[in-house]
């Protein structure tokens, strides 16, 4: 009898250690993922609506994208560059507008999102991601107006270009950063095995 109430109660300090355990994981994570943290970048791993990174380019609507610039050709990393031209995605909310996103993609998968917006509309979007994703992580220097938001997965880069009266925010997948980089040097090694093959 003794030993059977000692079990029943081992085993409800047991049930009440885990109940404690996993709230606080939960809550400790859940306050992770609110806006206004780095984690909220990652979460979104982009800017939203139907385009994030790693996402297949096919997955957009066909209507809305077409080549950047007219030019359908791959750039040194095997890279295609397209406009999106979807209003819902051009709508960041808040009373701002983008004016273009452009989009890069390695084997049909997104690899940087590019927001272009008017330099008019700076202070705002630099107030936007700082409410979305905390504050920045890091700036090259404090005379460039460039901001970096650096997490485990993917960058943000907000730059501004007066002289082009622009100013951009540059989303981009590590993943698939270091996947380009891993296909550029097998490609080196092979070429270079080959050129040695075709010498002996």
């Amino acid at each position: 009898m003794e030993k059977r109430i000692y079990h029943r109660a081992i085993s409800g300090i047991k049930i009440a250690l885990f109940v404690i355990i996993s709230s606080q994981w939960f809550m400790a994570n859940a306050q992770a993922l609110k806006t206004g943290s780095i984690s909220y970048l990652t979460l979104n791993n982009g800017p939203g609506n139907n385009v994030v990174l790693g996402s297949d380019i096919k997955d957009l609507q066909a209507a809305n994208l077409s080549y950047l610039d007219g030019d359908s050709r791959a750039d040194a990393d095997s890279c295609l560059r397209y406009a999106y031209t979807d209003p819902n995605v051009l709508d960041l909310g808040d009373s701002l507008n983008l004016d273009m996103v452009g989009i890069r993609a390695y084997r049909d998968k997104i690899v940087n999102i590019y927001l272009f917006f008017k330099m008019t509309d700076a202070y705002k979007v630099l107030q936007k991601f700082i409410s979305m994703y905390g504050q920045f992580t890091d700036r090259p220097d404090n005379y460039s107006d460039i901001y970096n938001w650096n997490s485990s997965l993917l960058t943000l880069s907000l730059r501004y270009q007066y002289k082009a009266d622009l100013g951009v925010a540059i989303f981009t997948s590590k993943t698939l950063q270091n996947e380009i980089a891993a296909d550029k040097q097998r490609a080196i090694s092979r070429d270079y095995s080959q050129a040695l093959s075709l010498n002996n």
